[in-house]
């Protein structure tokens, strides 16, 4: 993962970065037009001169100093090459073969006579000569601005970040959306003040969702005791009659999963702390191994239970069973035939059941609705699956005595 930088340090080296561009876009512009000057003065010099030959012959000795005429026939083959074809008038620059610089006029005197004026200007050149020294000057003036842009950079973004450390400070101390609503409202920044607003609309969606699913859980809540009542009092008339026994069993064990889905549907609807109490592990474990055996051989499973002797939960059983019911059943229900090995320790509860390469999750859906319950009890539920085999651990706090 790169490694993230502060928005001050990033903002300023991108200031540094278009100093240095801008700087040296100025030095090549004025570089560029320092030659240019160069050329202008020598050329005009150049058509000046130019306008006082009167006749090419003898014209040399009159002219000034690396100034040179010559007549058209007489043209050495490095000039004659270079000027062939051009317009009277023209000024060439090139090296010549023996390493000279020059400017070259193509000309006419008066009479119409043709000729080259030749102005060496190899020991006329300013521009080139200093540049060495002039180049010195630039990268001081280029790190003299880089670090004025560092220091203004520096100096205006940190009341920015300043100001946007402030502002998540505010946003952090928030109670609720409307507050962060009117923090929006008096944001002097558009771009702070539109993303202040989107997080009070996501935050306001996500307090009607949250409300929403309390409302469905405290009406399935509602809903199931009515059918709890009247199962228990069949229950009780169906416990004088020994003849219904099976049936009996059957009827005990589905109000007993209701009774736990009721517990489990209030303790997630409601935000009240879940009542303290002590559960004894052994005796409850074995009984609710027993009640899901059935259902775990009918899916060609077997339960095997080993615990810690005296092994005990600060918590109550209620909240307990709902939780292990559920890892229990999803285990038997999402998993392969085979062997679920349950493993109650001092410190956690593991179990382990064969799962399918294929199946996506050997504890279904269920594994959700657990890792809530065991939050409201402090207890934290991790699935891994490898080789074929589902585990799920349930981790407690150091509540957990054992005698």
């Amino acid at each position: 993962m790169a490694r993230r930088r502060s928005l001050q340090r990033a903002l300023a080296r991108r200031w540094m970065a278009f100093a240095a561009v801008l700087s040296l876009s100025f030095a090549g512009s004025a570089l560029l037009l320092l030659f240019l000057l160069e050329d202008s003065f020598i050329d005009r010099h150049l058509r000046a001169v130019s306008a006082t030959v009167v006749d090419v012959a003898g014209a040399s000795a009159t002219l000034p100093a690396n100034f040179q005429a010559l007549p058209g026939p007489a043209l050495p083959e490095d000039i004659a090459t270079r000027i062939s074809g051009k317009k009277p008038g023209t000024v060439i620059e090139f090296r010549r073969d023996d390493g000279r610089y020059v400017h070259v006029l193509s000309a006419r005197t008066a009479t119409g006579q043709p000729f080259a004026l030749v102005y060496d200007v190899t020991g006329e050149l300013t521009v080139n000569p200093r540049l060495p020294g002039g180049l010195a000057y630039a990268l001081a003036l280029l790190a003299l601005s880089l670090l004025c842009a560092y220091v203004l950079a520096w100096a205006f973004v940190s009341r920015t970040v300043r100001r946007a450390r402030a502002l998540l400070g505010e946003v952090l101390a928030s109670p609720d959306p409307r507050s962060l609503e009117a923090l929006a409202q008096r944001e002097p920044i558009r771009e702070f003040g539109e993303l202040l607003h989107l997080h009070a609309g996501v935050w306001r969606e996500q307090q009607a969702a949250v409300e929403r699913e309390r409302e469905t859980l405290a009406f399935l809540a509602h809903e199931l005791r009515t059918p709890l009542q009247s199962a228990r009092t069949s229950l009780a008339l169906l416990d004088e009659s020994p003849a219904h026994a099976p049936a009996l069993a059957r009827l005990q064990r589905a109000v007993e999963r209701l009774t736990r889905a009721s517990n489990a549907i209030l303790w997630l609807a409601s935000d009240a702390a879940i009542p303290a109490g002590r559960t004894l592990a052994a005796a409850h474990l074995e009984a609710l191994v027993e009640e899901f055996r059935p259902l775990a051989q009918a899916r060609g499973q077997s339960i095997e239970l080993q615990l810690v002797p005296g092994l005990s939960w600060d918590a109550p059983w209620e909240a307990v069973e709902a939780l292990l019911a559920n890892l229990l059943l999803n285990a038997i229900q999402h998993g392969s035939e085979g062997v679920i090995e349950i493993d109650a320790g001092v410190e956690a509860l593991t179990l382990r059941n064969p799962d399918e390469p294929a199946a996506s999750a050997g504890f279904g859906l269920g594994l959700r609705i657990v890792q809530r319950l065991a939050a409201r009890l402090g207890w934290r539920v991790v699935l891994q699956q490898q080789q074929g085999m589902a585990s799920c651990e349930v981790r407690w706090l150091p509540g957990v005595v054992s005698n």
